[in-house]
């Protein structure tokens, strides 16, 4: 299994036009995106409160090792 990092835009709220990443352990880029969509939307849900939105699209996905 791998690591990668995705790194998705802030389109909305405070947060707009900031980049936020995350690095997941997954077998695959499109596993990556899924598991990393999910682990952002906690992390916002928990410290967002200026209602930042992030684009659904990856601006950049990277296999770390």
């Amino acid at each position: 299994m791998s690591r990668w990092a995705v790194t998705r835009r802030g389109v909305e709220g405070p947060g707009a036009g900031g980049q936020y990443t995350y690095s997941v352990r997954a077998d695959s880029a499109t596993e990556a995106v899924e598991k990393t969509a999910v682990k952002a939307n906690r992390t916002l849900s928990r410290l967002n409160r200026g209602g930042t939105r992030l684009d659904p699209e990856p601006s950049d996905i990277t296999r770390i090792d």
